[in-house]
């Protein structure tokens, strides 16, 4: 990970509302009462979080913030 991956996670987080959420990472059309509770945990406890996503929701999240990057007009650098 290099500085511009963490500024995207960053700014996926705190650009995201519940309904983006549910649906890109959690499969959802719509909030319900788990991804409103995952939604509250990403807010306060996100390394955590992320930490306890499994394999397919860690995929959907670096989907979700390589496309807003996309749209934002973000390029990545990987060094």
């Amino acid at each position: 990970m290099n500085p511009n991956d963490l500024n995207n996670l960053i700014r996926w987080t705190t650009d995201t509302d519940g309904y983006q959420f549910a649906k890109e990472i959690y499969n959802r059309e719509e909030p319900d009462e788990y991804t409103r509770d995952k939604f509250t945990d990403m807010q306060n406890r996100l390394i955590n979080w992320i930490a306890e996503l499994d394999n397919g929701n860690k995929e959907r999240l670096a989907i979700a913030i390589n496309n807003q990057a996309k749209r934002g007009g973000i390029e990545y650098e990987n060094k």
